[in-house]
């Protein structure tokens, strides 16, 4: 808040000051009040968060749900203690959700939302007896500056119910510890147990109290509390769920997480770890942040300690393991739930470091501007995704991601797939998990009726065992002999190789794999095809006809050309023929004029000899650059095979350099 009498203090040394230069410092420091961060926390807290609020109401409104989301919907359909990928928790919320709202996005995210836009006010809560008001506020108003903490509730996620636990944890831990109130203990070990019941990862929270207890002389004495015991007890029950399902399935869940899931080979990658969740936090708050906690870790008051032990615990570890963990799954936002602890006490190790600086004030304002404005931009960055139809005309191909947008007319045109295709519903079989939890979640077909031959992402994501145990596998499906069903690969996800492999396990189950249609959505950056096939065990191995793919010889990437230039390479369609060419340039069809070659040297290439045209496998075609601008164009093939289905080479640049004609 600005003091009136500060201010006019102020006033008069700047009038009585003769120095230029002084009195321009001077007043350049009175448009910024003497206690920033106090005078926007009191002033400007709740605008603040009103406008992050609306941000992701409209957003978690407006986005499809992503694979992680789709599939904790999957789950709640199937209700269990645990699962192979989490316990129960975020499957039950997503549950709750669409109890209320019916099988829409939103309802699926409605109690991860209202979580996380309660964080604020938890942090608040927790914040209160340990720094008072003024600075409880002042912690809240910094959650709205961590990009990662502001935007929990957008997607439905499991780290919004466990940052919000574990803060209830502390808050509730904090006021058993100071009033030995049983009420207080008794609440501490619920929602330990909750936590427990979220995410392994909830485990550093309790984790942190025990190494309190063991570490603070003033602490060890709640071994002997009875109720400190009780209320271990009562959290220790948050295990019973991850322990039934790993001794029911030879510790499949835990193996994954500690073992399978990580290469645990070092990636010199990893170290960039510390940096990366610098940027992700700001850096002057991430500073901060780990000033603070170093302070925290000095102190000699247990609750400072408690918070400070959390808050290395998770960020000690996960950089410590960086360099050995998944490299393929998103492993960024695991620290923050120890950083949002930290926020309780940020603001005044804040004033600490500021104080002795002219510039402090300054320094103070930026930091909180930078951080608030970062979270806007997280906000409207994942929110993107669903103006697509705006801002792909604007940004161009490949810049969006299309993992939440596309889903809804996806599932309205399998249903006129399958309307057109079959008299009878088919059984649906998808390339991937996620695909077949949408199809799902939009009531095509039966959940006993749809199947995935996923072998990949769903090991990758721990989900392979689950999906066995809901019969949703290969092995599932070649139950269902003589059995018709549609399959359906999401080509914009796939390379050439994985989707060769995967046709390939299709015919082995199967007979007459039939390329339907494909479609092309969200301005072409989602591609899926559909197949018609027949499950069944073949007498002996069959033809599997694959789609087309080809390769650009000449030019080479980076080579400059000159007007009419040749396009040269190969093209062929295993167990099928390439029917046609289109040469693209910048993604538009350019015309040209040649024939298809000979290429007796593709005999070696996997699947050459299957195509019915070989040896007449390459390409040599002049291209009419008519006028096509000088400078960087992208070159690729369309391949549409004799079945039709379309297929895309790499894109390789080159430089269009037409020769000077003379005046």
């Amino acid at each position: 808040m600005i003091d009136v009498n500060t201010m006019n203090n102020d006033s008069n040394e700047n009038n009585e000051n003769d120095g230029n230069n002084e009195s321009c410092v001077k007043q350049s420091q009175m448009s910024i009040p003497t206690d920033p961060l106090r005078h926007l926390a009191s002033h400007w807290l709740w605008p603040l968060g009103a406008l992050i609020f609306a941000l992701k109401a409209l957003f978690a409104f407006r986005l499809e749900l992503y694979s992680d989301e789709i599939f904790y919907w999957f789950e709640s359909t199937r209700p269990a203690l645990a699962y192979s990928d989490l316990p129960f928790m975020s499957s039950l919320l997503a549950g709750l959700g669409t109890a209320v709202l019916g099988d829409t996005p939103f309802a699926v995210r409605l109690p991860f939302f209202l979580i996380g836009c309660s964080l604020p006010a938890v942090l608040y809560w927790t914040a209160l007896p340990l720094v008072g008001k003024a600075e409880a506020r002042e912690a809240a108003l910094l959650s709205l500056c961590l990009p990662l903490a502001s935007s929990l509730g957008l997607l439905a996620v499991p780290d919004v119910p466990l940052v919000f636990l574990g803060l209830l944890a502390i808050g509730f831990f904090i006021r058993a510890r100071a009033t030995d109130s049983l009420t207080h203990w008794l609440a501490t070990g619920v929602v330990v147990a909750l936590g427990l019941s979220t995410h392994y990862r909830f485990s550093l929270f309790p984790a942190g109290a025990v190494l309190l207890l063991l570490w603070d002389s003033s602490s060890r004495q709640l071994w002997r509390n009875p109720r400190t015991l009780i209320a271990f007890v009562i959290a220790a029950a948050g295990l019973v769920p991850v322990i039934l399902f790993n001794a029911s399935h030879q510790m499949g869940s835990l193996a994954f997480y500690l073992v399978d899931r990580h290469p645990w080979e070092f990636r010199p990658a990893g170290l960039l770890h510390l940096f990366e969740q610098a940027l992700l936090s700001t850096p002057l708050l991430y500073g901060l942040l780990l000033a603070t906690g170093l302070g925290l870790l000095r102190s000699a008051e247990p609750n400072a300690r408690l918070v400070a032990l959390i808050a290395a615990l998770h960020i000690v570890l996960y950089a410590a393991l960086a360099p050995f963990s998944d490299p393929t799954s998103t492993t960024l936002h695991w620290p923050l739930a120890g950083y949002i602890p930290l926020l309780i006490y940020a603001p005044a190790a804040l004033r600490r470091l500021t104080s002795s600086f002219a510039i402090g004030r300054r320094v103070t304002a930026l930091l909180f501007g930078i951080g608030y404005l970062g979270s806007l931009t997280a906000l409207i960055g994942v929110g993107s995704q669903s103006l697509h139809t705006q801002l792909q005309p604007i940004l161009g191909m490949g810049v969006l991601s299309t993992k939440m947008a596309g889903w809804a007319p996806f599932a309205a045109e399998t249903r006129l797939v399958v309307a057109a295709h079959f008299e009878e519903p088919p059984l649906i079989v998808t390339d991937n998990y996620y695909t077949a939890a949408q199809l799902a979640f939009a009531k095509l077909g039966e959940p006993n009726s749809i199947y995935t031959l996923d072998t990949e992402k769903a090991v990758r994501d721990g989900r392979a065992l689950q999906l066995s145990l809901w019969g949703m596998d290969t092995e599932a499906l070649i139950d269902n002999k003589n059995s018709p069903a549609l399959l359906i690969t999401e080509d914009s996800t796939l390379n050439f190789g994985q989707k060769r492999a995967l046709l390939q396990h299709a015919c082995a189950v199967s007979v007459g794999l039939k390329f339907l249609q494909q479609i092309d959505l969200v301005g072409g950056a989602k591609r899926f095809s559909f197949y018609a096939i027949h499950i069944a065990e073949p007498a002996q191995p069959i033809e599997c006809s694959i789609p087309a793919r080809g390769w650009i010889d000449s030019p080479a990437a980076g080579e400059r050309v000159a007007e009419n230039f040749t396009v040269s390479g190969w093209a062929f369609a295993e167990g099928n023929k390439v029917d046609l060419i289109r040469v693209l340039i910048d993604g538009k069809s350019a015309p040209y004029s040649g024939s298809r070659t000979e290429r007796t040297d593709l005999d070696i290439v996997a699947g050459a000899l299957l195509d019915s045209q070989f040896p007449q496998l390459g390409y040599r075609y002049q291209i009419e650059t008519g006028d096509l601008s000088p400078g960087a164009h992208t070159l690729q093939l369309e391949l549409v095979s004799d079945s039709g289905e379309v297929t895309n080479s790499l894109i390789t640049e080159f430089y269009f350099s037409p020769i000077p004609r003379p005046n």
